[in-house]
């Protein structure tokens, strides 16, 4: 019998996971995620994010290595215990061939999830403005995904699962979700793990980014510290070899100002001070300009 009264340091735990795709392989992946922090997955359309959720649903195996989630990992017997653990809002959901209607979907759903919070579940379909009757073949992009995070949320899991969770919500919407998942995350236990392009929620809402290139992770950053350390600065005249300066990893050299773009700020200010260089501007660097510096472009 699986208990579920467990501790475990990591909420997700990955080791040498791989799985082949249609024109790379996802992984090796190696991946270490406490609880009680929001992360974000980041990554061009076919990286791999949807395909490493559904690994951490167990809706895809790998062909290689191990997944654990809440210090378990899957077999028969607890995979049911994990699942009722975790909330997922899928890339796409595939609802019709299950009900007809909010309300009848909602019936199959509650059934399976003995912690499911019928208070909150009616309070998110007042706020989101969905209605039992309403039939899920007629739910646009918008009104699925607000449904999805419904379901997920009034399951009060542990982690919480969010494959573009935002996709196709109007500008209201999207500032509703940001408030419930801020208010799942308030007692400071629970985990979210949410692939987007929007680099808003990002800033708004992560406490960790990780991104995903062509299957390949890039790395987990704290995201306050990705942001300080990763500057661009302005110059009057770079150095010769100021490509070769601690942190510099671009050099633009332009008529009347040269642009460093580093990653280690405080290094490359100081390597500069050292050579005479003055600093006439400094500013921070956008997510996406990161993630581009990273994978080389």
């Amino acid at each position: 019998m699986i208990m579920t009264t467990d501790t475990h340091d990591f909420v997700i735990e990955l080791k040498d996971v791989t799985k082949p795709l249609e024109r790379f392989t996802l992984g090796p992946l190696n991946l270490t995620l406490e609880p009680g922090y929001i992360y974000a997955l980041v990554g061009p359309n076919g990286s791999g994010k949807s395909t490493l959720f559904r690994m951490l649903m167990n809706l895809v195996k790998p062909a290689s290595g191990e997944v654990q989630l809440i210090g378990h990992s899957y077999s028969p017997d607890a995979e049911p215990v994990i699942k009722r653990r975790i909330g997922y809002v899928p890339e796409l959901t595939e609802w019709e061939e299950i009900a007809g209607t909010i309300g009848e979907l909602t019936a199959f759903i509650r059934y399976w999830y003995p912690g499911w919070n019928e208070g909150l579940y009616r309070e998110l379909l007042a706020k989101f403005q969905l209605d039992e009757g309403l039939k899920l073949k007629k739910l646009s992009k918008g009104m699925q995904r607000k449904l999805a995070l419904v379901y997920a949320l009034a399951q009060e899991p542990e982690l919480l699962l969010l494959d573009e969770p935002t996709a196709g919500l109007d500008p209201l919407a999207w500032r509703d979700c940001m408030k419930e998942i801020s208010r799942f995350m308030a007692d400071g236990r629970r985990t979210v793990v949410m692939a987007t392009h929007i680099l808003e929620e990002v800033r708004r809402m992560a406490d960790y980014v990780m991104f995903l290139y062509e299957g390949r992770l890039l790395g987990t950053f704290e995201k306050d510290t990705l942001l300080e350390e990763w500057k661009s600065l302005w110059v009057d005249r770079a150095p010769e070899g100021a490509e070769r300066i601690p942190g510099v990893v671009h050099v633009e050299r332009g008529p009347v100002a040269d642009r460093l773009i580093t990653r280690q700020a405080a290094q490359t200010e100081s390597a500069l001070k050292e050579r005479g260089v003055t600093i006439r501007t400094m500013g921070a660097l956008e997510l996406d300009e990161i993630f581009a510096y990273m994978i080389g472009k």
